[in-house]
């Protein structure tokens, strides 16, 4: 699958890691197919049954795997960076005056990789809005490293959290890549020797130096969505809201995309939180998930936790992971650890590729 550009199911990739040979014999097309009770054709002993131990059955296989996994180890975050306190807000031209966000409090620590899911309609998308200072609360306060934002304007708090779109084409107004990264400094008075140095760095970082005096027209998608955050970082925030940074990508820029941005919350320390719907990159690269819906959070807590929660899956629309599914057909004593042992080592796995 990985070879024409779709990801693999991750109760595959755990089969995988277990040691379970993936062939069309163990009906792999559905996690309810999965023949679990039938002998790995990796093992020695699946050959010769009289002669040899009992061959282990895939089942078996990723028991013994989940066992030998270590116990993952909760995220130190000492500081907070961005604090919503009892948010409250409502369009002005709602007659009934119903909040489309209603006492929502939550917090983002510095270096934190955050998911924000919910429905189409929750108040994911107007949450992200009142951070930057698109819209007013009516209600609540936030708090970015401690001081209130209200007497912040767009352009101050763009210095500080930084709003990348879903479409890049919506955000990209000039037409050559230097200047569209400059655009940001130099509306801001900053010296053009500075300018200049600041964007070479942050092209570099972003990968696209050397296109750097191209037209934008000339990059793909996916590198206009790099010029995006390009242009974000220049200014040098300590956050980043990304509205579903993987929309319309393939599954090899998927990947490139998702693996830029883990670098940039690893090695720069950038928080971030990701508006999505993809409930793989919500497990795959955010340590916590705040859940929305009809305006109100449901849950602020470990991916794991919250596509493992069947009660909190149908309220707001989400779906359950395959993980979970695979670990209950195969007898684990733990369902929801194993998916979360799984994450980490996953993480660890592609850490070193």
């Amino acid at each position: 699958l990985r070879e024409i550009g779709i990801r693999e199911p991750l109760y595959l990739t755990a089969l995988r890691y277990a040691g379970v040979d993936i062939t069309e014999s163990i009906k792999p097309q559905h996690v309810e197919s999965l023949m679990l009770d039938q002998a790995s054709t990796q093992d020695p002993a699946a050959a010769d049954t009289e002669n040899g131990p009992k061959p282990l059955t895939n089942a078996a296989r990723l028991q013994a795997w989940d066992i030998s996994l270590p116990p993952t180890q909760p995220l130190e975050l000492d500081n907070v960076l961005l604090e919503a306190d009892s948010l409250g807000f409502y369009y002005d031209q709602d007659l009934t005056q119903r909040k489309v966000v209603n006492d929502i409090s939550f917090k983002i620590y510095e270096g934190e990789a955050v998911s924000l899911v919910g429905r189409n309609g929750a108040g994911k998308s107007t949450l992200a809005k009142l951070i930057c200072g698109f819209e007013t609360p009516q209600q609540g306060k936030l708090l970015y490293d401690g001081r209130d934002m209200s007497g912040d304007s767009i352009r101050e708090r763009a210095e500080r959290i930084g709003y990348i779109m879903q479409n890049p084409n919506q955000m990209i107004s000039l037409p050559m890549i230097f200047d569209e990264v400059a655009l940001g400094l130099r509306v801001r008075g900053i010296e053009e020797e500075e300018v200049r140095a600041r964007v070479e760095d942050t092209l570099r970082i972003c990968g696209l130096h050397p296109f750097r005096n191209w037209p934008v027209s000339a990059l793909s998608f996916g590198q206009k969505k790099r010029l995006t955050i390009a242009s974000i970082l220049v200014l040098r925030p300590k956050m980043i809201i990304l509205d579903e940074p993987t929309a319309g990508q393939d599954f090899y820029h998927y990947t490139q995309i998702m693996e830029f941005l883990r670098q940039l919350n690893q090695e720069m320390g950038l928080s971030m939180l990701m508006i999505t719907h993809d409930m793989h990159l919500m497990l795959e690269y955010t340590t916590r998930a705040i859940v929305i819906a009809d305006s109100v959070k449901l849950a602020d807590d470990t991916p794991a936790n919250v596509l493992t929660d069947d009660n909190l899956i149908e309220a707001s629309s989400l779906k359950r992971t395959s993980l979970y599914d695979l670990a209950i057909r195969c007898g684990l004593d733990d369902p929801r650890g194993f998916v979360q042992r799984f994450i980490y080592y996953d993480r660890e796995v592609r850490a070193g590729d």
